[in-house]
């Protein structure tokens, strides 16, 4: 058995993994979407990178009941071969990178 180390509990150590990060989009004169501009680790430098594909979209609505969820999301390829999925808060209008 491990002996308690006595150390207590911290909760601000805590933190989310695979947190989505707010990104700029470019959508083509039909609405798809055909650019987009995210932040690129360490430094955060806003990097602008055409789609050159859309693999799968699907939208999610979820706890209608108390707080609403209306997502759409894309699984793309970016110019040069980046797989990404973005998703679209349907409720907001804003633009999400999520990290598969």
């Amino acid at each position: 058995m491990v002996t308690h180390s006595r150390t207590p509990i911290r909760v601000d150590r805590l933190r989310a993994l695979n947190e989505p990060v707010q990104i700029d989009v470019e959508l083509d004169t039909y609405g798809r979407l055909c650019a987009i501009s995210y932040p690129r680790s360490p430094d955060n430098t806003v990097e602008r990178t055409a789609v050159d594909m859309v693999i799968d979209s699907w939208r999610i609505n979820d706890e209608w009941w108390r707080n609403p969820i209306s997502r759409r999301y894309l699984d793309i390829v970016l110019e040069g071969g980046g797989h990404i999925v973005v998703f679209q808060n349907l409720i907001t209008g804003n633009w999400f990178l999520q990290k598969p």
